[in-house]
């Protein structure tokens, strides 16, 4: 028997042993049922995992697969800054259970790094409702605990080879969970400047060489801000560059562009 991680107040949590998707299973009962905000689905195991642009993302037992159900009352362009709490959610709870100095990263626009490798990534879901204004946003979020895929596209660790500490899913669970309730209460209230803040405090450096690879091309540049809207700015030799959307590399990472992009 599974044991079950407590929730925050106002989210209610479903468990599976194995499950083809948490964000995939969500989006069936949102779909065919009147679900309300807060509904929780987290399972050990994904049988078919993905990640963003239709990516596999690999779930083997042993990581953390959850997915969380909002309904903002807003635009869609800000619903869409949903997408940074889980890593501010994530970067909370794993500091909480393995220690304050532990090496985390964010890389725009929702990966968790651990020593400049991806152990965590977010994948935002929508479906527009009304006068523009989102029926629902389904938060998905996986961290590799335990084990990783060795071939990505971004280099990858896991929790235990990168630090040696082990620590329960269950707990982890709770800690994130309760982490993204807190992220999602202050950005109902405030909007996206607190976010924003504490994005920024652990993310890119000033002037750090960045490419970022859209559908059509690879820009290369210095990491310059994240802007108010949660775009990402680069400062290029043709003058600032703003990307709404994109996959950020990092100049080790050119063996990686060349071969796939």
């Amino acid at each position: 028997m599974i044991d079950r991680p407590n929730m925050p107040a106002g989210y209610r949590l479903q468990v599976f042993e194995t499950i083809d998707s948490t964000n995939e299973e969500l989006r069936r009962q949102v779909t065919n049922s009147v679900l309300p905000e807060g509904a929780v689905i987290w399972s050990r195991i994904q049988t078919a995992g993905k990640g963003r642009q239709n990516r596999v993302w690999v779930s083997e037992p042993g990581n953390m697969y959850c997915s969380v159900l909002f309904r903002p009352q807003c635009d869609m362009a800000s619903a869409a800054q949903i997408g940074f709490l889980p890593v501010l959610a994530g970067y909370d709870a794993l500091s909480e259970l393995l220690g304050k100095n532990l090496p985390l990263r964010f890389k725009w626009p929702n990966d968790l790094l651990l020593e400049r490798r991806k152990i965590a990534g977010a994948l935002l879901e929508a479906a527009v409702g009304q006068n523009g204004v989102p029926q629902w946003v389904i938060a998905g979020f996986g961290i590799n605990l335990n084990n990783h895929p060795a071939e990505t596209r971004f280099p990858a660790t896991n929790v235990a080879e990168a630090t040696g500490q082990t620590i329960a899913v269950e707990s982890l669970v709770t800690a994130y969970c309760r982490s993204l309730a807190r992220w999602y209460d202050t950005w109902s209230k405030e909007g996206f400047a607190p976010v924003r803040r504490q994005w920024l405090a652990a993310a890119h450096i000033p002037e750090e060489p960045l490419t970022v690879a859209t559908a059509n091309e690879n820009i290369s540049g210095a990491f310059k801000d994240l802007d108010e809207g949660g775009s990402l700015v680069l400062e290029t030799k043709e003058g600032s560059r703003r990307f709404a959307a994109g996959d950020v590399y990092f100049p080790e990472n050119r063996v990686i562009l060349t071969e796939e992009n």
